[in-house]
């Protein structure tokens, strides 16, 4: 596939700050340069990112509301309140509950904890569920509750007082709490804004108890990783000081499960934790009850710990195996969807704890934004989860939508919403609406991103070991990725039961072993540009390349048959804007082609493949590409002038005779 190429950033946009970087810190110019294009451009700034730390943390009563929160959380301690923290089910969510539980506990205090289940309660506040609460003196939200308005107004009703505590996109008129702390809301001093709601919780947890709090950092690392909030400023101490503690004296429930699903691994780190710990976490709420992640992160007996580390990993192969199912049945429905400037598909047998994820292979796939739906507990109602793509604001688009929802939050990248059957094939068409007003094509176009282009002789072990100074990695503070062009592709075998394949690349006469995960050897084109991360093989000591984007350019013959399969589908879809451009082919280009392979057929010529007819044909029609070329075969074929015949070769057959185009439905549907 050929791929848009684009540097994140320039490097040496800024060649003094470059110089100072290196001179001071003694860093090499690769380095001083990936600093610059991360926005440090001075040296006290370099200092703070490269040697993250705990007094870097921002004070806590920063927050607008924290002085009042704290005193409203003493004094309902002191007189034996009844307290009960609401969280969310996802790994941000049981993490902040754990957090916040934990310092209440330290504070004498025994708060009754409530975790929604994802298909009994949905996401966030009900009105159902705060009624079921009535009795509790002080309730206190955990990454939720900003949008629930109407449920918190209840709660008052019920004689209770509320702390929102959450980290999500605030509406223009926020919920009448008695205290609110959200580092995104308007009018906010706090200075960080992109805390995850278990960072919130943390802060808050500070304020309560002081450094005894830093005991849950790690906790804290967990679900800012989890979360994929970016990895920068405040998350990046966090995520590194956790990361640090769940290495040297972690919280008993993260030993338990690292020591369950990942026994080989002698230190974690934030891929570790993203791609192992984090999905056992979350496939709790996912597919169970949340409750079992948050005892994980609660408790401290071994014995419980590993029952519930246990049954963590169990849950998690389960949600693989559902998610697996709901991903294969979403990429058939979504090749008929291709062309859409989003995806919106429903299945009533989707698992809504799932399709998130789905959700995110789809827009992987075809760069569009997706919304997965399935039928919730009520009848007639879908929930489900947007996932977008870059330099699109899901959020946004989905929000001038909000009439349409039951319930909606989520920020720029995901979304959660909930909605009635009849009004999904509005929310499609008007989401495709909005986003072709709101976006350019290129947006819509599969981009992949690099930091820096580099060639084979200039990579070396001392300068991948400098890349280490980056860590911890994550969300806007990526692996750094490198970009090869034009590499000569040799030695491609399968690994894995070809599932991954091994290569070399090639640069006068200089070799680097490389790796490529999920993509079969087969696949692999012998030349392109590549782009992946480098390290030191830990079999061999020598470098290597993690090889995640070949670009190049398919064959004609890929071409023609991808837009032959849309073509055939497009009985199913509203040809969108653009589309006709693409493939409409006139009445006057219907017959230069015809009179071609009449000329083909009167010879006898015979091809390879259809690539090779797409080539030879385009000598003489310069302006039709592989995708007219489908076009106009399949309406002479479908009118009866036209056809193909395959076994070894590929031969044109002409019929004679007259015949009207608009016997072709194909051509009625695109005129």
């Amino acid at each position: 596939m050929r791929y848009i190429l684009k540097q994140k950033t320039q490097l040496n946009r800024n060649a003094a700050a470059m110089d100072a970087l290196q001179k001071e810190l003694g860093i090499s110019k690769v380095m001083a340069g990936l600093l610059c294009a991360r926005g440090i451009l001075n040296v006290a700034d370099a200092h703070r990112f490269l040697n993250p730390d705990i007094s870097q943390l921002c004070d806590p009563f920063l927050f607008r509301d924290m002085h009042d929160a704290v005193s409203m959380v003493k004094h309902m301690l002191a007189t034996k309140a009844k307290i009960c923290i609401y969280g969310d089910y996802d790994a941000d969510g049981t993490s902040a509950c754990a957090i916040m539980s934990r310092a209440l506990k330290a504070m004498g205090g025994s708060p009754k904890i409530f975790l929604p289940s994802r298909m009994e309660h949905g996401y966030g506040l009900s009105v159902e569920n705060v009624e079921a609460l009535q009795g509790t003196d002080l309730l206190i939200t955990v990454d939720c509750g900003i949008t629930n308005t109407a449920e918190i107004a209840r709660a008052h009703a019920l004689g209770m007082k509320t702390i929102i505590t959450d980290h999500h996109e605030c509406p223009p008129v926020l919920p009448k709490a008695d205290f609110i702390l959200n580092p995104k809301r308007e009018g906010e001093t706090y200075p960080f804004l992109n805390l995850c709601g278990a960072g919130v919780a943390f802060q808050f947890a500070r304020a309560l108890l002081g450094d005894a709090a830093l005991q849950w950092i790690d906790i804290a690392a967990l679900a800012t990783i989890a979360d994929i909030v970016p990895l920068q400023g405040e998350n990046r101490i966090i995520a590194a000081a956790g990361l640090k503690k769940m290495n040297e004296n972690p919280n008993a429930g993260i030993a338990a499960l690292a020591k369950k699903a990942c026994p080989k691994r002698q230190e974690l780190d934030a891929q570790s934790v993203s791609f192992t710990l984090a999905p056992r976490i979350n496939a709790a709420g996912r597919i169970s009850t949340a409750r079992i992640a948050f005892d994980l992160l609660s408790e401290d007996d071994d014995k419980k710990l590993d029952q519930l580390s246990d049954q963590l990993c169990k849950l998690n192969l389960d949600r693989q195996d559902r998610q697996e199912k709901v991903v294969k049945e979403a990429l058939q429905m979504a090749a008929e969807s291709e062309y859409d400037r989003a995806i919106v598909l429903a299945n009533s047998e989707w698992d809504i704890g799932i399709v998130g994820l789905a959700a995110s292979k789809i827009a992987e796939k075809y760069t569009r934004p997706t919304v997965l739906l399935g039928q919730s507990e009520q009848e007639g109602v879908y929930t489900g989860s947007a996932r977008s793509i870059d330099g699109v604001n899901i959020y946004e688009a989905l929000h001038v939508q909000s009439h349409l929802y039951e319930k909606f939050g989520g920020h720029a990248g995901a979304a959660g919403l909930t909605l009635k059957k009849e009004n999904i094939d509005v929310l499609r068409k008007r989401l495709n609406s909005f986003l072709r007003e709101k976006y350019s094509d290129d947006i819509f176009r599969p981009v992949k991103y690099f930091d820096m282009q580099i060639k084979i002789p200039e990579i070396s072990e001392k300068m991948i070991n400098e890349l280490d100074l980056l860590k911890p990695f994550g969300h806007k503070n990526e692996p750094v990725e490198f970009l090869i062009k034009n590499s000569s592709v040799t030695d491609i075998r399968p690994i894995g039961d070809d599932k991954h394949a091994k290569f070399n690349l090639l640069d006068k006469n200089k070799i680097l072993n490389a790796v490529a995960f999920g993509i079969q050897a087969q696949t692999i084109p012998q030349r392109a540009d590549i782009v992946g991360t480098l390290s030191i093989n830990s079999y061999d000591g020598k470098p290597q390349m993690v090889v995640n984007t070949f670009s190049y350019e398919e064959s004609q013959t890929v071409q023609y048959e991808r837009a032959q399969t849309y073509l055939l589908q497009s009985e199913k879809n509203e040809i969108m804007p653009g589309e006709k451009d693409r493939y409409f082919v006139t009445r006057e280009g219907l017959l230069e082609l015809f009179v071609i392979l009449r000329g083909i057929s009167e010879k006898g010529t015979v091809f390879s493949d259809m690539g090779a007819i797409v080539l030879f044909l385009r000598k003489y029609l310069p302006d039709m590409d592989a995708g007219k070329m489908a076009f106009a075969f399949l309406v002479l074929q479908q009118i009866g002038l036209l056809e193909v015949k395959k076994n070894d070769r590929i031969h044109i057959v002409i019929k004679n005779g007259k015949r009207d185009l608009n016997d072709s439905g194909l051509y009625r549907r695109f005129l």
